[in-house]
């Protein structure tokens, strides 16, 4: 493991410390690292690539900063990281689709990224909380569409982009339009 993918991850680690993941009830660096062997299998292995994908929640989800991974990991991590980083305001609805837009425009790293993440967490969303599935669903399936309506077909017809589909579009969510709003 290249060094900068060893200081992403005991990054990720500190930054999220004892955070647990909501359905699986084990240590948050258990879905990074999930998230990252995914990219691994499918011939995703640039460093800045696999750092991006271990701080992929720290600006969202921990009290770490932009400016934190920035100073830490240098302009090419940190940009990776501020497209997967959702900042948007609003109820639900509008700010998954302003989500949608931001990620439909990220660079190709980025949008690989979401792919792993989208893969990792749909099963364990859809098996422990079929209610919240539903709008889960919806609102990935139309980012994976929006993806693939700026990528093409060169990114749809992918294998990872493939992967992250099969687990939303097999359970039929209904449409974004359809979800509830906060």
């Amino acid at each position: 493991m290249e060094e900068i993918v060893r200081k992403a991850r005991a990054f990720a680690v500190e930054a999220h410390g004892a955070q647990r993941r909501k359905y699986e009830d084990v240590p948050y660096v258990v879905h990074l690292d999930r998230v990252v062997a995914l990219l691994e299998e499918h011939g995703f292995n640039a460093p800045p690539l696999l750092a991006a994908a271990y701080l992929h929640d720290v600006v969202e989800d921990t009290s770490a900063t932009m400016h934190d991974v920035f100073d830490a990991f240098g302009p090419d991590v940190a940009e990776l990281v501020y497209w997967l980083t959702d900042a948007e305001q609003g109820n639900r609805r509008i700010r998954k689709i302003m989500s949608a837009w931001r990620l439909s425009r990220a660079p190709i790293e980025a949008k690989l990224i979401k792919l792993a993440d989208f893969a990792d967490n749909t099963p364990s969303i859809v098996e422990r909380d079929p209610a919240f599935a539903k709008v889960y669903l919806a609102e990935k399936r139309y980012i994976l569409d929006e993806m693939a309506r700026v990528e093409g077909t060169r990114f749809s017809d992918s294998l990872l982009f493939k992967v992250a589909e099969s687990g939303i579009r097999a359970s039929r969510p209904k449409t974004l339009a359809q979800t509830t709003e906060e």
